[in-house]
């Protein structure tokens, strides 16, 4: 599981989703949650930068991601999800500065993802309202882009998740590109 984050999380930065320090991504294995540290480079993670939080118990959480009540929230509210995924996609958050739902025009983004909704919060970051509002999307729609910030997504494995966050990135770039034509 730790090479798995290891890996995804050097495909997310290699893949331009995430800058140096954004982004976080998670297992989780029971009642434990594998999480990335909080300022760990996501590209160049080591063992040592995956934290092991509880799934209920927040008191351990000191060293986790800022993000990690928002993936607890997650694992708790559906327990088919067994990994998460967060980055900062910059096509994604673009588009979600003016639009409540973001829908594919691509093949493969229609076929993935036919619709992705952007929640929008007072705060984004480490927020108690994204903890509070995403779950239901992600469990629906397997992703959300929360609006301003980046996008989540929630899979069986790490990969899965990753796809998500790439087809979102690469439907909105398409979106975006092609609103440049006339």
């Amino acid at each position: 599981m730790i090479k798995d984050m290891i890996l995804f999380g050097k495909i997310l930065y290699e893949q331009r989703l995430n800058h140096s320090h954004s982004g976080n991504i998670s297992i989780r294995k029971g009642n434990n949650i594998l999480i990335k540290r909080h300022g760990a480079m996501l590209g160049y993670l080591t063992e040592k930068d995956i934290v092991h939080i509880n799934l209920h118990d927040e008191s351990k959480d000191k060293l986790a991601s800022l993000e990690a009540k928002v993936h607890r929230a997650i694992y708790l509210n559906n327990p088919d999800i067994k990994a998460i995924a967060h980055a900062h996609t910059i096509y994604a958050t673009v588009i979600s500065f003016k639009n409540k739902i973001i829908k594919p025009i691509d093949s493969e983004g229609v076929f993935y993802l036919p619709q992705i909704p952007v929640l929008s919060c007072e705060q984004t970051i480490c927020s108690t309202e994204v903890a509070d509002k995403i779950p239901e999307l992600i469990s629906k729609y397997k992703v959300a882009i929360v609006k301003t910030h980046g996008t989540f997504a929630g899979g069986k494995t790490l990969e899965e998740a990753c796809l998500y966050l790439s087809v979102v990135e690469n439907a909105s770039k398409i979106i975006y590109l092609n609103s440049l034509q006339k």
